[in-house]
């Protein structure tokens, strides 16, 4: 089987054998989970305490007061799901936008087509902040080590500060505008002249041109001193959910009481279905687990035999049109099952997927792929009919809005593994980069944009319902073989985290393939209207000139963002765990 590395997204490992592994997109991060873990924590301790480190030090990507899902498997009582997921305030409703049809929007960022991008920038936009509580609920469910110790590293990292590297003034001098509208935001993240910290170093260069300032947020480590030491009720009717439903509701947003009263996780098994020889388990929530399984499970229909698809152009071209039927599917029928009728049973029926693989071995593209965004289109189109394969036929909806708008972007992921036998995956996120772009000055917690998640217009599955849950791009999975652990896996990249995901875990579980190199073959992303095709993928673009192919040339751009950022924590059968991530990113 060849394996083509990806140049432009080479990937980094380590192996520990003696506590575990923890991985994720920043050194601070990685470094608080590792020292849990040296501290005789398991790795629900090490990713938690990792992923509140990248709620402080990654506000281009997540926040505390955003939204996630924890995964944890335990070879004693199996996979479970802790959903933080996003979800609407109660007096969201599906009309609460002015829509501006005629509005530029991004295919990253997902900068919607509403007025005064409300739903992405500002107090209208920001979701229910669940990520604090729902990290420190998981921790008390299946941690081991003490909550002030775990919280330790994030309440240091908040104090001390974080380097302004080149990824944050990047990404700060571009949502300039929006940070400088809000006074607490300004203060955070800006200088006395309005400009990003680290602005005028000259560290960007190289580390011996000059010392990267630190971004301090000390509002920010007082508020998680006192989430450690308190009880947890503080989050969800104490003095810290009384000052975030203050702030928004100075600022004009809609958060509420009630809100945080029920923002505590839902925990529960894992949403499990076979592949091959092995399970994977995603959050059962509305996001990219779903998704991630129909794909594997097409992809298994359509090889009996194990094919990572590199083997020739045209299994390159069979998984860009499985990819590209589990998509239609997606834009169309999912949204949040406790509000609208969504077809899961029908969706990862066997006989569904049957369905779907001929398809693809027929090589008939998606009827309309190309015909716009495929997100736009079909919201409004239904190309397959789950719903014959449901028990309830009659619960079949129909769906009718004018649009939808672009995914949206900022997230972070964290791997973890230990001797004992659990793998971890915790993504959470922002929703956008900087959230909302407004910092709570009672707190120090950034607001999400998680509204910009659901669909803007009425009449879709993924509309905009008080208390609903969007479908949000976020997609860990955690792979098990006979309930033993193998591996964690997730990433950021918006809805480009998808088709890396099910890839990663082909390139797992049909390869058998290390976690580096599961990372370094060359993956294609099937979600927008061209498929990309890293150009190291040898054959593979020839095959799919008429999808309309677009190959991405190796370069040595960091944080490139074409094929998603995924990572790996491996456990193998004689308990040595391992893990891999993009060298491109913030890795140690």
């Amino acid at each position: 089987m060849s394996t083509h590395r990806m140049a432009a997204a080479r990937a980094v490992g380590r192996e520990d054998a003696a506590t575990g592994t923890v991985v994720s997109p920043h050194e601070q991060s990685t470094r608080a989970g590792l020292d849990l873990l040296d501290r005789g924590g398991n790795a629900v301790d090490a990713a938690v305490a990792a992923a509140l480190v990248a709620g402080v030090v990654e506000p281009t990507e997540t926040s505390l007061a955003g939204s996630g899902f924890l995964l944890v498997n335990d070879p004693q009582s199996g996979a479970w799901s802790a959903d933080f997921g996003p979800r609407a305030p109660l007096a969201a409703s599906a009309t609460m936008y002015e829509i501006d049809h005629d509005a530029a929007s991004s295919t990253v960022l997902g900068l919607a087509p509403v007025a005064d991008a409300a739903n992405v920038d500002g107090p209208r936009a920001s979701g229910v902040p669940r990520t604090l509580l729902g990290l420190l609920t998981a921790h008390q469910r299946w941690g081991r080590l003490p909550r002030h110790q775990v919280c330790a590293p994030a309440v240091r990292a908040a104090y001390d500060g974080f380097p302004a590297d080149m990824w944050f003034l990047t990404n700060t001098l571009s949502d300039l505008a929006r940070l400088r509208r809000d006074d607490q935001a300004r203060r955070v993240y800006l200088d006395e002249g309005g400009l990003p910290y680290g602005h005028t170093s000259w560290s960007f260069y190289g580390p011996s041109f000059g010392a990267r300032p630190l971004v301090r947020q000390p509002l920010l480590g007082a508020l998680l001193e006192e989430a450690a030491r308190g009880p947890l009720s503080l989050l969800t009717e104490g003095a810290v959910a009384r000052r975030l439903v203050e702030t928004s509701h100075e600022a004009g947003g809609l958060l509420g009481p009630e809100d945080l009263r029920t923002a505590a996780p839902a925990i529960g098994p894992a949403l499990t279905r076979r592949y091959r020889d092995t399970e994977v388990s995603v959050p059962p929530a509305p996001g990219g687990g779903i998704t991630e399984l129909q794909i594997l499970m097409m992809w298994e229909a359509l090889n009996p035999d194990p094919s990572t698809s590199h083997e020739s152009g045209a299994q390159t071209r069979r998984l860009a049109l499985a990819l590209r039927r589990a998509f239609a599917d997606r834009y169309h029928w999912l949204g949040d099952p406790d509000t609208v009728p969504v077809p899961m049973r029908g969706l990862l029926s066997r006989d569904y997927i049957a369905s779907l693989a001929r398809l693809v071995d027929a090589g008939e593209d998606v009827p309309g792929w190309r015909d716009g965004n495929p997100w736009t289109t079909y919201a409004s189109r239904a190309v397959h009919d789950p719903w014959t394969h449901e028990p309830d036929r009659g619960a079949r909806p129909v769906w009718h809005p004018a649009g939808a708008p672009p995914p949206s972007s900022g997230t972070t992921h964290i791997s973890a593994a230990d001797t004992e036998g659990r793998v971890v995956a915790v993504t959470h996120t922002a929703a956008n980069h900087f959230g909302s772009g407004v910092v709570c000055p009672r707190t120090g917690l950034l607001f999400d944009s998680a509204m910009a998640w659901f669909n803007a217009l009425p009449g879709a599955a993924n509309s905009i319902a008080p208390g609903a849950r969007p479908l949000a791009n976020m997609g860990p999975a955690l792979v098990t073989r006979q309930g033993r652990s193998v591996a964690a896996v997730g990433a950021s990249g918006g809805r480009r985290i998808v088709s890396a995901v099910a890839q990663v875990i082909i390139n797992l579980v049909d390869g058998g393939h290390s976690p580096v190199d599961a990372l370094s073959l060359p993956r294609l992303d099937g979600s927008g209207p061209t498929v990309l095709v890293h150009e190291d993928r040898g054959g593979g673009p020839e095959a799919l000139e008429d999808l309309g192919a677009v190959v991405v040339p190796t370069t040595g751009e960091p944080h490139q963002m074409d094929f998603a950022r995924p990572s790996v924590a491996a456990l193998a059968p004689d308990g040595r765990t391992s893990s891999a991530i993009h060298a491109t990113n913030h890795a140690e």
